[in-house]
């Protein structure tokens, strides 16, 4: 029997901000979550994205959105492919369960994410086969989406509509080019 469990996957998307005591411009990753099916297929396909965010009037909050396609969402640069989930409501309540930190200059969405990256190897129950280190994960996304943007692929708006890029940890292969 093939399995068929819904997959995590590490999501960037393009952010710049100022460093405000340099006033130095810095180009970085919005990161978030993003859960789809394995099977893909043709056709738009639903998932959900986990993130937080920082709305200038609200600080940062925490974010969970449905998605019409999981595979080409607004912006959405590359996905990196981290973990099968056996739990997908449990896999939500950690992520819901992880601190939002207000007041911190280094803190941002980066840090949630691998704050509940964490959180999932330390619960070992929402998901199964997974590379869950935030040192290898955070090589392996930037690297890949270094290497998509330099070879341009982000420049033809021709390819705006087709799924992003995506890299699958457990394998070490790209799936969608």
């Amino acid at each position: 029997m093939v399995s068929n469990k819904k997959r995590l996957y590490v999501a960037l998307y393009p952010s710049a901000w100022i460093h405000i005591l340099t006033l130095q411009f810095e180009n970085r990753y919005h990161w978030g979550f993003l859960v789809g099916p394995k099977v893909e297929g043709e056709h738009p396909v639903r998932g959900m994205h986990y993130h937080v965010k920082n709305p200038v009037a609200l600080g940062w909050v925490y974010e969970e959105v449905e998605l019409p396609d999981v595979r080409n969402t607004n912006n959405l640069l590359v996905r990196v492919l981290v973990a099968k989930i056996i739990d997908e409501e449990r896999l939500a309540n950690i992520f819901r369960e992880v601190p939002v930190v207000q007041d911190d200059p280094d803190w941002r969405g980066r840090t949630w994410v691998a704050n509940a990256l964490r959180a999932l190897r330390e619960d070992g129950r929402a998901v199964g086969r997974a590379v869950l280190d935030w040192g290898e994960i955070e090589t392996v996304a930037r690297q890949y989406a270094g290497e998509k943007t330099e070879g341009g692929r982000f420049r033809d708006v021709t390819l705006t509509d087709l799924p992003r890029p995506t890299w699958d940890m457990l394998e070490g292969r790209e799936i969608v080019p």
